[in-house]
C-alpha cells in the first residue's frame, strides 16, 4: 500500500484534521494578540492606580512630622520607579486577555480539538463538517455583515 492510496482512502480524515489544526492556529493567534493588547493596557492601568494611591498618601499627614513626610516622599519615588509591578501586571493582563479570547472562541476551539484528536474517521469528519459550517456562518455574519441590524438605518 503506497502513501498515495492511503491518502485517497482517508482524505476526509486528513481534511478534518487539517481544518482542526487550522482552527486551533487561528484561535491561538487571536488569543495571543488579544493577550498582548490586554497585557499592556492592564499593566498601565494598574501602574496608574498605584501611582495615584501613592501620591494621595503623600498629600496628608496624621501629625506634622518632617521625617514622615520625607519617608512618604521616598516611598512615592520608589514606587514610581518600580519595574516589578509592571512586569507582574503585564503577565496577569496577558493571561486575562488570552483566557477571555479562548472563552469567546470556545466553539471553534472545541470543534478543532475534536477534529484533531478523534481517531474515528466518521467522528473526525463530523467535527470537520461542524467546523466548516461554523466557519461559513461566521464569515457571512461577521465578515460580510449579513444578519446584523444596522442602528444607523433604523426608521423611527
Amino acid at each position: 500500500m503506497t502513501i498515495i492510496s492511503a491518502i485517497k482512502n482517508n482524505y476526509g480524515k486528513y481534511l478534518a484534521k487539517g481544518a482542526g489544526a487550522l482552527a486551533l492556529g487561528i484561535v491561538g493567534y487571536d488569543s495571543h494578540v488579544l493577550g498582548k493588547i490586554n497585557s499592556d493596557a492592564y499593566a498601565k492601568t494598574q501602574d496608574a492606580k498605584a501611582c495615584r494611591d501613592s501620591y494621595n498618601n503623600t498629600m496628608f499627614l496624621a501629625d506634622p512630622s518632617i521625617t514622615t513626610s520625607k519617608a512618604k516622599t521616598f516611598l512615592f519615588d520608589w514606587q514610581i520607579q518600580d519595574n516589578v509591578r509592571h512586569f507582574v501586571n503585564s503577565a496577569i493582563g496577558y493571561f486575562k486577555g488570552f483566557g477571555s479570547m479562548l472563552v469567546s472562541s470556545v466553539v471553534p476551539l472545541g470543534l478543532g480539538i475534536g477534529a484533531l484528536v478523534s481517531k474515528n474517521n466518521k467522528v473526525a469528519g463530523g467535527f470537520g463538517i461542524g467546523l466548516a459550517a461554523y466557519s461559513v456562518v461566521k464569515f457571512l455574519k461577521d465578515v460580510c455583515g449579513l444578519g446584523h441590524s444596522n442602528d444607523f438605518k433604523k426608521k423611527f
